[in-house]
């Protein structure tokens, strides 16, 4: 599997000049990453298909594996935006029952982390001075600050349904990954720009 491009996308180049941008901002697009097998033939593919409804999802902080529609306005516009690029290249959907040329695997990878700093102050100004004025030497108890970070990355896989081994091994052809998808301030919106993203960076998947 080959990385070819990274698209940063940013609301804008922050020049050292310039002021700080604000956050949201920041937040405008989501970091895109695409790969491809360089033997992958992709003109020789005709037909995909896809899941209707249901995205994959994986966590280290819950044990559901599926994304539904009842979850959630996320799914369906997540499926259609892929589906819409896949038409505009010249694929054709077709049920997963009908020997489609690629599978389309979509799902969210959650980690989700706890992490904790114990803090020991010293004695400082506080310290010094309290100390002096009651007559005993003063310390501090350390504390814990306790952090959690939540991210998530929407995977999109095509599988080659089409040259499947005997033994009915088959391999990913192409992938996207894209995130945060838990930092956006626009959810559906910026996810659907960075599928938009991922396909128009792979120009190599347009069928002639």
């Amino acid at each position: 599997m080959r990385k070819i491009a990274m698209g940063l996308a940013l609301a804008a180049i922050v020049c050292a000049c310039e002021p700080e941008p604000d956050n949201y901002k920041l937040l405008d697009d989501l970091v895109v990453a695409t790969n491809y097998d360089p033997a992958a033939d992709f003109a020789s593919y005709a037909t995909f298909a896809i899941p209707t409804d249901t995205i994959g999802f994986y966590s280290n902080a819950s044990n559901d594996t599926i994304i539904t529609q009842a979850d959630g306005d996320f799914a369906r516009p997540v499926i259609d935006a892929i589906k819409s690029e896949m038409n505009s290249l010249g694929f054709t959907r077709v049920d997963k029952t009908e020997d489609p040329d690629i599978g389309i695997n979509i799902s969210v990878i959650n980690d989700y982390s706890v992490f904790q700093q114990v803090i020991y102050p010293g004695s400082g100004y506080y310290g010094g001075y309290y100390g002096g004025y009651y007559g005993y030497g003063s310390y501090y108890y350390p504390y814990v600050n306790t952090y959690a970070s939540n991210t998530g990355t929407l995977i999109v896989e095509m599988v080659d349904l089409k040259n499947r081994t005997a033994d009915n091994r088959v391999k990913v052809i192409w992938n996207a990954s894209m995130g945060d998808v838990y930092s956006t301030v626009n959810l559906n919106e910026q996810t659907i720009r960075a599928i938009q993203q991922a396909f128009s960076q792979s120009a190599y998947l347009d069928r002639p």
